[in-house]
């Protein structure tokens, strides 16, 4: 019997040493840091396995400083000793220069039997966000037999009703894939309410909510074998 826990952390917009300024009052900015390590400290007992930040981990990557503040999250976590995936958002800047912050990669991570599969996605205007579908040939290369995990920013299922976009805009070809591939779940972030453990054509999907605003939240996920069992926890930053 195979079991995988993972801590899955989303949207912290963390500002500290960055010159910019949060107009959102509900985005507790600077809160990072301690919300961060209380996640982890009862993560601990949690026996978690993973770590995967989800992106929007800034709230200005371009921001003069932002990559201190960066710096700052990854030498956190890294405190945990545990493996940390990490996706980019649209907040977070250049996406290769936050994977080489963390010393991660985009693509396929083995951890416990389990595939996780992180995807970086690409952005234009209105925060539009779109993803490349030659991308999805990583999922034809992988054994079947083994159940794949993957996680994104935006999320891809299901469709959130905004004149925002929050989900990838061809969320349904991606959706599909999933499905057609074997994908078990699905997590991501982006949309700060979160949405709880959902499922389509055999695939749950997750959206992580928004660490930085009350009641600062974060996800534990439980998967046994093929079975997902999500439980969301909150921080008392005080």
């Amino acid at each position: 019997m195979r079991q995988l826990k993972v801590l899955a952390v989303a949207d912290t917009h963390y500002i500290n040493k960055a010159q910019h300024k949060c107009v959102l009052e509900e985005r507790k900015t600077w809160l990072a840091p301690k919300l961060l390590s209380h996640a982890l400290a009862a993560a601990e007992g949690s026996q978690v396995d993973v770590i995967v930040l989800l992106g929007d981990l800034v709230d200005n990557g371009t921001a003069v400083g932002a990559l201190s503040d960066l710096t700052e999250i990854k030498e956190i976590v890294s405190r945990s000793g545990l493996p940390v995936i990490v996706v980019p958002g649209n907040h977070d800047g250049d996406p290769q220069t936050y994977l080489d912050i963390f010393g991660d990669y985009e693509g396929v991570h083995e951890i416990k039997g389990y595939k996780v599969v992180s995807f970086v996605d690409s952005y234009k205007d209105n925060d539009r966000c779109q993803r490349e579908l030659a991308k999805m040939e990583i999922l034809e290369q992988l054994d079947q037999g083994d159940p794949i995990i993957v996680v994104q920013h935006n999320p891809v299922y299901p469709a959130i009703e905004s004149p925002y976009p929050y989900n990838l805009t061809n969320a349904r070809q991606v959706a599909k894939l999933y499905a057609k591939h074997g994908v078990i779940l699905s997590i991501s972030g982006h949309y700060h309410p979160g949405i709880s453990l959902v499922f389509q054509d055999g695939v749950g999907y997750i959206t992580c909510p928004a660490i930085c605003e009350e009641p600062h939240p974060y996800a534990i996920v439980t998967l046994t074998d093929k079975a997902c069992r999500v439980r969301f926890e909150t921080v008392n930053p005080h």
